[in-house]
């Protein structure tokens, strides 16, 4: 726990305290980079989805199965 003392340092004038809004902000900006990260991960999935039905790779694979 903050030892009060040191919570007096990061109110703001309002009245709220500092460190609550770096969180709010560092979450927002971590989910926005969370939420980019999976459409770029999801594009790369859908190109090599097309790379390998372009290139006729399911016919090497089905010998697998």
């Amino acid at each position: 726990m903050i030892r009060l003392h040191l919570k007096k340092q990061i109110y703001t004038e309002d009245g709220y305290m500092l460190s609550n809004s770096l969180i709010a902000v560092g979450c927002i900006l971590g989910g926005m980079f969370g939420l980019m990260m999976s459409f770029y991960l999801t594009l790369c999935f859908i190109q090599w989805i097309a790379d390998v039905v372009e290139e006729k790779r399911w016919k090497d694979w089905r010998y697998w199965f």
